[in-house]
């Protein structure tokens, strides 16, 4: 879905990971990172402009592995909470 508001476009895309989902950064020596999630087939990749990092993009990329930090707690907290759930009710929990 793509539209615009502000003046500014914007999409909206979601990546449903059921299984192994990956995350890889690709690093060059004379151009910007590419930060890519996959699931399945499916790929979405985060690019910066090739040579030059402004301070918003600097401060893009704090807020994203900050998120992403934050996400990873979130899904461990979950499965914990899940499997200390149903080991109580005697449950086989891989």
């Amino acid at each position: 879905m793509t539209s615009r508001r502000s003046g500014v476009s914007w999409t909206q895309t979601f990546l449903h990971v059921q299984g192994r989902g990956a995350a890889t950064c690709h690093t060059y020596p004379d151009r910007t990172p590419i930060f890519e999630l996959s699931a399945g087939a499916s790929v979405v990749k985060l690019v910066l402009p090739a040579t030059r990092i402004d301070d918003a993009l600097r401060v893009f990329a704090r807020e994203l592995a900050e998120q992403a930090a934050i996400f990873a707690r979130e899904v461990e907290r979950i499965h914990h909470h899940q499997n200390t759930h149903n080991m109580t009710r005697g449950e086989n929990v891989a």
